[in-house]
């Protein structure tokens, strides 16, 4: 089962992949602690999954001390407050990286999480490390491709050119029928971004 909660101002998606008792975390956001308490008492939390280094996706971790996976290109995020955007918004990073299990992760990785395997696909373009977490038939897709859209590649480390790559390289990977759950915005298929979206 995937449960979607919306966190902080820029609702963004934390994503809720439970099986049983046991649950992941995808992009755990801003605003993260009510929600952090309720999952702490209904699931135990085996692992967080990280699509990218940016503070709307990261800032949650601090609340859980598992196995924290982040592309190894993405790991300077987690240290540097110009790269997570915490300096373009007046924020403090509430963590530091040393207190954190971080886990890097590459290309073609498979984690096996909660009776599930994970592949990770490196899909540079908004930021040089995101990366897309498919199982089943379902991707979770950070903010690198969205519903009729794709994420900014104006940040530090972004690239338009690797971000058309990048989005080719996931609509011919998987099947029309696989559900795409993104950082922002609402649930599509790849069916959907492969007729529909004009960026692809």
């Amino acid at each position: 089962m995937v449960k979607k909660i919306i966190t902080g101002s820029f609702l963004t998606n934390t994503y809720l992949i439970i099986h049983g008792t046991e649950c992941v975390i995808v992009d755990p956001g801003l605003d993260f602690k009510e929600h952090a308490e309720s999952i702490l008492k209904d699931y135990t939390v085996k692992a967080i999954l990280l699509t990218h280094g940016h503070m709307d996706h990261i800032d949650g971790i601090r609340y859980f001390n598992v196995p924290i996976y982040i592309h190894e290109q993405e790991l300077a995020f987690l240290k540097d407050e110009s790269l997570s955007l915490y300096r373009m918004f007046g924020i403090r990073p509430p963590f530091q990286i040393e207190n954190l299990n971080i886990k890097s992760v590459k290309d073609g990785m498979t984690l096996n999480l909660i009776g599930y395997t994970f592949k990770v696909m490196h899909t540079p373009g908004h930021t040089r490390g995101s990366v897309v977490y498919s199982f089943s038939n379902k991707i979770f897709s950070g903010d690198t491709l969205f519903h009729m859209s794709m994420g900014r590649t104006d940040f530090p480390t972004g690239d338009a050119k690797k971000m058309k790559e990048s989005l080719q390289k996931i609509i011919q990977s998987f099947p029309d029928q696989t559900n795409v759950y993104p950082g922002h915005d609402e649930k599509t298929t790849i069916g959907m971004e492969r007729k529909n979206n004009p960026y692809v």
